[in-house]
């Protein structure tokens, strides 16, 4: 039988694992849900992280109980929960081991997949590079309490739902995490803020305003935040649709390693 365990019990949780995302979730820095196998000594966890949506199969994948459980319960519980959320697809990833299970477990659907690029950044390596942007375009500026505060732009909701989506609230944020937002005239045009925190392991969301792309701004405003990561002596991930060429080149650019891929693989529900 498939167990959530509480917060309370997150501690007992202790398994192998290459997602930040799902480790933040198990640290109790950033909200999700937690599944587990036995809740006293577990082997497996299927981890729902907010900010990204998203599930993350965790541990031994050749657990029995989420070999023959895992689609029964999805149907059973998880679709109700996502539903309620205003979702209408699942998303699911796990290690190379966990393909097969997932593959397995959802072969009745209308499974699609697409690979994921990991990449990554420790504090040592990063060198700080000049901007070519003139910044006379812009202003960039640290994600604190107080500076948010004396933010007066016309799309602060930009920077404050991505707060709410990742954290929960902006005060976890502020406790545990780093961002900067660059503004051009009265707008918000791009930001950069710790999505996920798991250990010294700060996980990357970055996103520019539509019509502020192709200007330099996410190069920008992603160095402010890299060298203040850097003084803090922080290592940082970075995951993107393999497809996705613009933010590869971005990380690149920036000198992000490649570190792995993955599967995502994702259904629609409910329909």
């Amino acid at each position: 039988m498939i167990h959530e365990l509480k917060d309370a019990d997150r501690r007992i949780i202790s398994l192998d694992c290459i997602f930040p995302e799902a480790l933040a979730v198990v640290e109790g820095n950033n909200p999700g849900w937690i599944f587990v196998d036995d809740p006293h000594t577990p082997r497996a966890a299927l981890i729902w992280a907010h900010g990204i949506q998203g599930f993350y199969a965790i541990g031994n994948a050749d657990c029995a109980v989420f070999k023959k459980e895992l689609g029964v319960f999805t149907d059973e519980v998880l679709h109700p929960r996502l539903l309620k959320l205003g979702l209408n697809w699942l998303e699911i990833s796990g290690n190379e081991a966990w393909n097969t299970v997932i593959e397995n477990a959802f072969a009745e659907r209308n499974l699609q997949c697409s690979h994921q690029w990991v990449y990554t950044l420790e504090s040592r390596r990063y060198k700080i590079v000049t901007h070519t942007t003139s910044k006379d375009e812009y202003q960039v500026l640290r994600v604190d309490p107080y500076a948010t505060a004396d933010l007066f732009v016309n799309n602060k909701e930009f920077l404050i739902s991505k707060l709410v989506q990742f954290w929960g609230d902006v005060d976890p944020f502020y406790d545990t995490g780093v961002g900067h937002v660059l503004i051009t005239g009265e707008e918000i045009a791009s930001l950069c803020i710790s999505g996920f925190v798991a250990g010294n392991v700060h996980a990357i969301d970055i996103e520019t305003g539509e019509r502020y792309r192709r200007k330099g701004f996410a190069e920008a405003v992603a160095r402010a935040y890299i060298e203040e990561c850097a003084k803090k002596q922080l290592n940082l991930h970075w995951d993107c649709m393999a497809k996705n060429t613009a933010s590869t080149r971005l990380a690149e650019k920036l000198g992000f390693v490649k570190s792995h891929e993955y599967t995502l693989y994702s259904f629609p529900i409910g329909l």
